[in-house]
């Protein structure tokens, strides 16, 4: 899963979503589609929150406020 970009992965969470709803697949396929969406979706979640950190550095660097601050505040 390393080689595969967040977009792939997400794209790929919806894919199995879609099979999943369908309701025609075997128990065992479903149980396998699932566990490999658990695997995704942490993936997923990672990445989105290392990036949300280093948003957050650039923007500090940048004198952009965080989130749930405000420069309006005295």
């Amino acid at each position: 899963m390393a080689e595969m970009t967040f977009e792939q992965a997400f794209a790929r969470l919806e894919e199995i979503t879609r099979q999943m709803e369908d309701g025609s697949l075997p128990l065992a396929k479903i149980a396998d589609l699932y566990k490999e969406g658990v695997k995704l979706g942490a993936f997923c979640r990672k990445t989105l929150d290392l990036t949300e950190k280093e948003l957050q550095v650039l923007g500090a660097g940048a004198g952009v406020p965080e989130k749930g601050t405000s420069d309006a505040q005295s």
